[in-house]
């Protein structure tokens, strides 16, 4: 289930992702509440064949805005959408992605930390032929019992498609469905595009806000698609315990199983954590790249928190905060102050060369 923070108003989103928070299930007479799904869209899946679950990727040009500010600018992606749509299926699932390449030079898919056939692995003219522009190339594989986070991206010409949005979340679930034990799973793909420092596709103010309540328990799946950049994510008000790391889950008392609250994610690499949200005195955090050109505004010194800040940022709002109307209304006007006027075109670029500094 994927939250668009949109420039309307904040109370009536809090309002409805609260009224959809939980839903419910019986399982032998017993009520409990399902694990809801945060991040990218997730693609389209049909069958084929019978048991074949099928999926359909395009790679093209089109325009994209990262933030409200700005004008779009030129990026290259799946599907029309900054991350690609997230695949996700179950261990053992037979998959079958037809591949068509709209763009204009030669391209293949390689997914990113799953062992599948070589001729599938998506390294052309190595394991493939390329992808030519109009061709389709069809991929076709069981999806290994490996259970946890991964990504696919592009594999040819590499620094320019990669970085300039050819990936997305691969999510591969337990056959059985897993223990349910998460109040939400969300995912989190961090990534630089042309100079601005992303979560799934979108710089703060317009990244999606994480509503949660005392005591949730969430999965945060952070997966590093940046080129070259490092990124140490920090929680404030919370310790996170790290479940799983490229793709690898970590048995619960692992000795390597880290208690922190600044994660390293490196380029090409997913880690996994859960943290609970206990934080005193509830009310609204942040959980942020700490590679501060990462998160720099238009105007650092600007006492408005949307032109302040920006890039990397992930607003985290207790919804059962005493002053969740104040802090609605200090969100709501924050994103309210970026909308561009009538008549006004968004300056091109402003955020990233903020980011210079």
């Amino acid at each position: 289930m994927n939250r668009t923070w949109i420039a309307l108003s904040w109370l009536s989103i809090a309002a409805a992702v609260v009224a959809a928070a939980l839903w419910f299930q019986h399982d032998g007479g017993q009520a409990r509440a399902a694990t809801e799904r945060f991040g990218p869209k997730e693609a389209q899946v049909t069958i084929e064949d019978g048991n074949i679950k099928a999926v359909h990727l395009t790679s093209s040009r089109f325009m994209w805005q990262f933030r409200a500010d700005q004008a779009p600018v030129e990026v290259w992606g799946y599907n029309n959408q900054i991350p690609g749509p997230t695949l996700r299926f179950k261990a053992g699932d037979k998959v079958r992605i037809y591949y068509k390449n709209e763009l204009a030079e030669a391209s293949s898919v390689h997914w990113h930390g799953l062992v599948v056939p070589n001729s599938m692995d998506g390294v052309a003219p190595l394991t493939q032929p390329p992808v030519m522009p109009g061709e389709t190339f069809v991929y076709e594989f069981t999806i290994p019992n490996t259970p946890g986070t991964f990504m696919y991206h592009a594999h040819m010409n590499d620094m320019e498609q990669v970085a300039m949005g050819l990936s997305g979340a691969f999510i591969v679930d337990p056959r059985d469905g897993g223990t349910g034990r998460y109040t939400q799973d969300r995912i989190v793909l961090l990534n630089n595009i042309q100079g601005h420092y992303l979560i799934n596709g979108k710089e703060f103010p317009n990244v999606d806000p994480w509503l949660v309540k005392t005591g949730d328990l969430i999965r945060v799946r952070m997966i590093n698609i940046s080129p070259i950049e490092v990124h140490p994510m920090h929680f404030h008000g919370h310790f996170t315990k790290e479940i799983a790391r490229d793709g690898t889950s970590l048995p619960d008392g692992a000795s390597g199983a880290r208690v922190e609250n600044t994660v390293l994610v490196a380029p090409g690499q997913t880690v996994d954590v859960e943290v609970r949200m206990n934080a005193p005195g509830r009310g609204a955090w942040i959980f942020h790249c700490h590679v501060l050109s990462h998160v720099m505004g238009p105007d650092p010194k600007s006492l408005n928190i949307a032109v302040a800040n920006g890039g990397m940022i992930i607003p985290v709002v207790y919804t059962d905060s005493v002053n969740i109307a104040d802090l609605q209304k200090l969100l709501g006007d924050a994103i309210a102050s970026i909308q561009p006027k009538a008549g006004v075109v968004p300056a091109a670029g402003a955020a990233a060369s903020a980011h210079a500094h």
